[in-house]
Formats: structure tokens, sequence, C-alpha cells
């Protein structure tokens, strides 16, 4: 029994020695390249979302999902009766006022008539007064003709000062009036502009978030409006990694539509402000070599380069034992100083060399 046994313990110690030295590797040399992982979306530059600023039904839709449109154009029509009301009253009120404050108009056209009337009537008692006031000084007539003449030269004075008063009042008051109107029609020209939401941009229509038919208010949005052409990522980058973040750092960019392809971006911005729910940076970034097809709102997967070295010392960063050894026997650890990073590798700086045997943990 004893004799047939041994081959299995050495079977049993051969197979163990192969398993451990199955685990035990050496460095190598080569390049790593550090970097930092983000998440994020791809944006339109000057995307926003377009909130109406009145209440009101949408009667109609004047643009579509893809459509271009210039800064200004209108996107849909909002129905709001009331101010249609409002607006057609002070439209008809700025025509009346355009037509009295006229000279030739029928308020100060009669007005001015009374004025010539009056000065007619003024002229006439004023020679009758100074024909008679020459008479009674010859001796001829009475006095109480020479007081009649006068009293009507001046009663017709006082009328005619009256009437030009009048005239000059109604002209300045309908001029004021002509002014409010004029501002009245423009306040509801920006009326009738809020009830016809309006591009801000040059750019495309990427969303319409409502139908005919349909409620607008101003705390729900209803479009989504963004450039054409001129699109960006947006990352979020994880508080203890923003301070190695650089402008013009590379990054290597993978898109879930694109599936494996991995394209390329340069960071261009960083927000100096965290989220203070996420605890993450945004980081801006602008292609360089962009997918033929893109869309705002594609959600993201980035490398952020923060630097590459050739020739380093490099070993599996699962041989790492508790952040700062390796074990170079089976049960015993050696201090490194390690260097860069990257999801597979670690560079090992000091502690080894190249020929030192790494035991798996």
């Amino acid at each position: 029994m004893a004799t047939r046994a041994l081959p299995v313990v050495i079977l049993l110690l051969v197979i163990a020695g192969c398993t451990h030295n199955a685990d035990t590797i050496t460095p190598t040399k080569g390049a790593i390249t550090e970097s930092v992982y983000a998440n994020g979306l791809v944006k339109a530059v000057g995307q926003y979302q377009v909130y109406p600023t009145v209440n009101g039904t949408v009667l109609a839709l004047l643009v579509k999902e893809g459509d271009t449109v210039k800064a200004g154009q209108a996107l849909m029509q909002i129905d709001d009766r009331t101010s249609n009301l409002s607006t057609r009253s002070a439209d008809a009120q700025l025509r009346l006022l355009e037509q009295n404050v006229r000279e030739d108009g029928p308020v100060l056209a009669r007005l001015r008539a009374a004025v010539d009337q009056a000065r007619d009537r003024l002229n006439l008692d004023s020679t009758n007064f100074k024909r008679q006031e020459a008479l009674w000084a010859q001796g001829i007539g009475s006095k109480v003709e020479l007081d009649q003449r006068q009293l009507a030269y001046t009663t017709s004075k006082a009328a005619y000062a009256m009437a030009a008063k009048a005239l000059a009042e109604n002209r300045e008051q309908l001029r004021t009036q002509l002014e409010v109107a004029r501002n009245t029609a423009a306040i509801r020209a920006v009326g009738d502009a809020d009830r016809a939401p309006s591009s801000l941009m040059d750019g495309i229509v990427y969303d319409l978030m409502i139908e005919p038919g349909e409620l607008a208010t101003p705390q729900r949005p209803v479009a989504v409006i963004g450039s054409a052409s001129d699109l960006y990522l947006e990352m979020e980058v994880d508080e203890f990694d923003i301070r190695r973040i650089r402008p013009g750092q590379h990054v290597f960019v993978a898109l879930d539509s694109y599936g494996d392809q991995a394209f390329e971006a340069e960071v261009t911005r960083i927000i100096p402000l965290m989220n203070e729910r996420s605890r993450t940076f945004k980081v801006e970034a602008r292609f360089t070599k962009r997918p033929p097809q893109l869309y705002p709102n594609l959600t993201v997967e980035a490398s952020i380069v923060i630097r590459t070295k050739q020739d380093a010392l490099l070993i599996p960063a699962s041989y790492i034992v508790d952040g700062t050894y390796v074990l170079t026997d089976s049960d015993e650890k050696t201090l490194v100083k390690l260097g860069a990073r990257d999801m597979e590798n670690v560079e090992v700086l000091e502690g080894i060399t190249a020929t030192t045997p790494i035991y798996k943990p």
C-alpha cells in the first residue's frame, strides 16, 4: 500500500509546482499610458431648451425635427385670445390717434377752423371798435355804441385766445397719446413674438417636445435648439482626478453607437466648480477625429491621457499587494515604488529589476 501511494504523492507535488510556476512572472519592458476615466455626453454648441413666455394652446408647429433655422425664426404659434383682442384694440387706437394727430385730421382741422373763425370775428370787431372810437373822437355817435363795440372786441379777443389755446393743447395731447399708443403697440408686438417662440441662434431643431393642441406653459420646454455642425464632449471627471487634467490633453473616446471604434479629442475647457451630488467636475473636449455621424446626447466613455512613458518596467496591476508591495517569493513581500498606471499594468520605479520573479498573490 505504501509503495503504491508514493507515485501519487510525487504526482501531486509536480502538479503543485507547475501551478505555482504558472503564477510566477518577471517584469517586462514597454510603453505605458496613464489616463483618467471619464464619461459624459455629446453636446451641440449653444444647445438650449426653448421655453414659451405665455400660456396658450399650440395652434401649429412651424418647423420639424432636423430643420435648420435662423436666429429669430418662429418655431410654433401659440393661441392667446385675450392678448389677441388686446392687440387688436391697441392697433385700432393707434390708427385713430395717427389720424387725429395730423394737421388735416378731423380733430385738429375742426379746432383750427374754430381758431380761423375766432380770428375773423376778432378782426371784424377790432375794426368796428376802432372806427367807432374815431367817430366818438369827432363827436359823432353815442357813448353806448362805443361801449358796445369795445365789449364785442374784448369778447372776440378772449374767444380767439381760447380757441388758439384749445388747438395747441389738443395738438400736444394727441401727440402724447400717440406716443403712448406706439409704446403700447410695441409692447403688444413683443407679446405677439411671445406667442410665436423663436430660435435664438442659427442652428438645427433637435427636438420638438409638444404637439398641436397641447397647452404650452412657461414651466415646460417646447423645443431643443443647437448648432447644426459644431459638437463637443461634456465629460464628468472625479474630484480625485481633476487636479491631473489640463487643457490640450489627448482624449480617446468610445461611443456606444459605434461599438469598439475609438475616436480622438482634445481637452479644451475645465469647469472649475464641483457638482456636490456626484463629486465630479465637468470637462469639455473637442473632437480631433470625429465619427462620421454625430448627435447630441450620445453617451461616451473616455480616457484622458495624462502621460505616456516608453521603455518602462511593467508588471500586471493584479500582482500588487497592499498597494506598494510585490511577492518575490511565495511568502516574501518586497516594497516597490510605483509610477504610471493604466487599466492593466503598473510601472515599477524601484525595488525590483527586470529579472526578479514575481509571484501572483
